[in-house]
């Protein structure tokens, strides 16, 4: 399996931090970034780079950020 491939299973999977920080869902997925997405009006982004990721047990993808350090890798649409 190739590793584009590998990274197409996590498209639309849900993304928590490590103190159960709602991250939304995966959109997109890029060279060194992770895009979620979280919300229907207000929709909040973030761009995560991919050494944060801690684990994906299939249904969930981790990050090693709390709630506070999800700010900085927040864009608001």
């Amino acid at each position: 399996m190739s590793q584009n491939a590998a990274w197409l299973k996590v498209l639309n999977k849900i993304a928590f931090g490590i103190d159960n920080c709602d991250l939304g869902k995966v959109q997109q997925v890029g060279p060194d970034i992770i895009m979620t997405e979280k919300g229907f009006v207000n929709k909040k982004r973030y761009f995560i780079p991919k050494n944060f990721i801690a684990g994906f047990d299939g249904h969930t993808l981790y990050f090693k950020i709390t709630k506070t350090d999800a700010k900085r890798f927040r864009r608001d649409n």
